[in-house]
């Protein structure tokens, strides 16, 4: 083993001694590499790598216009790993025509966070299977679905809805609360669950759309999971094209179970070609060991949560009514008025945010443009 000592020549012929200049040179190298990482690298919070923004336009090809010289453009923004991007402020918003920033001076601007043209209707579609009644698990449950009503109808006024929809072994799942922003009707709904209708299944003689007695509710026992979630995204689906008053709309079905499907009545590549189908989003959670991840995870296209509490389930239900918030908010309006006074021109939207950047370019018509726009 040769000595490294720090005086030798670096050209010296013997080989003994080139192996330790070359030995230098390489520690040297990784030196000035590590320094460059410590020192010389991105700071923090500056936007590096492949973050960006993604703006997608709603509504026509160009920009929309109107006397006597505002135009608007209405889009949403996502991150570039679709993630929604929402509450941004008017500060991370700048405008350009024609290659120009646009001078704050010669025109109004506003951003409204949420489009009054937009709608964003939630299913939950919760499992009432004999396991939650019979298992204590249905008081975490209800607060949990509670605390998401809570927290999606903030925004009631600018188009959040919610429906409540309970499944078993039948062979469709059963209307709870239809889809309303009445927070009222909702937790009514879910209180209506824990009325005792019977409580030996002898009593479901009368009852004959129910096949077992399980405590609170007469049920059927099993689960039919992937029967539920077919009818659940067909709801959804359903209701977009049943509500004409808004112009764009989005939804999205949280499935709620603590088991897997035992109906048998269809299969999970059934269940799972209809979720990819669907335009809703769809989210999964499941609570205990019983849960099947992996079939929930298959099911929940746009995320699946393991519960294995009430306090984890809570957060869960939590965690989904904000991706749902933020699907809703990333839509904006932003309206100014335009310098110009005839032709056609260019504007370009560039919006800067944690997530990245990004922008948004359409054309629009000035002609008949005139002073006295005010938003």
């Amino acid at each position: 083993m040769h000595h490294i000592d720090r005086a030798t020549p670096l050209f010296a012929d013997d080989d003994g001694l080139f192996t330790h200049a070359v030995l230098w040179r390489g520690l040297a190298l990784l030196l000035l590499l590590l320094l460059w990482a410590t020192g010389c690298g991105p700071t923090p919070g500056t936007i590096d790598g492949p973050k960006c923004l993604k703006l997608t336009p709603m509504g026509s090809e160009n920009a929309q216009t109107s006397t006597p010289s505002k135009v608007s453009l209405f889009f949403a923004i996502d991150s570039c790993e679709a993630k929604p991007v929402a509450g941004l402020p008017s500060t991370a918003f700048d405008i350009s025509e024609d290659g120009q920033p646009l001078d704050p001076f010669e025109s109004q601007r506003t951003v409204q966070p949420k489009g009054q043209r937009f709608a964003m209707s939630s299913l939950l579609l919760l499992d009432m299977s004999g396991s939650i009644l019979r298992g204590g698990q249905f008081a975490g449950l209800k607060a949990a679905a509670k605390h998401y009503v809570d927290t999606v109808l903030a925004h009631a006024a600018q188009g959040q809805r919610v429906g409540i929809m309970t499944f078993d072994g039948r062979e469709r799942p059963v209307w709870l609360v239809e889809f309303t922003n009445d927070p009222q009707k909702l937790y009514a709904g879910l209180e209506s669950l824990e009325v005792r209708e019977c409580t030996v299944s002898a009593d479901c003689a009368a009852l004959t759309d129910r096949r077992a007695c399980a405590g609170w509710r007469c049920v059927d026992d099993s689960t039919n999971l992937y029967g539920a979630v077919m009818h659940g995204v067909d709801a959804l689906d359903a209701q977009r094209t049943l509500d004409t008053t808004v112009m764009f709309q989005e939804s999205a079905l949280l499935v709620f179970t603590d088991g897997t499907d035992q109906a048998a009545r269809t299969t999970l590549d059934s269940a799972a070609k209809r979720v990819a189908a669907s335009s809703a989003h769809v989210f999964s959670i499941g609570l205990g060991s019983g849960a099947d991840a992996r079939t929930l995870a298959a099911l929940g296209k746009d995320g699946y949560y393991s519960a294995d509490s009430a306090e984890s389930l809570s957060k869960a239900f939590d965690t989904v009514a904000d991706r749902v918030n933020a699907m809703a908010n990333r839509f904006y309006l932003l309206e100014y008025c335009s310098p110009k006074r005839s032709g056609r021109h260019t504007v370009k939207v560039t919006v800067t945010a944690n997530e990245g950047t990004g922008s948004l370019i359409r054309d629009f018509d000035a002609t008949g443009f005139a002073s006295g726009c005010e938003l």
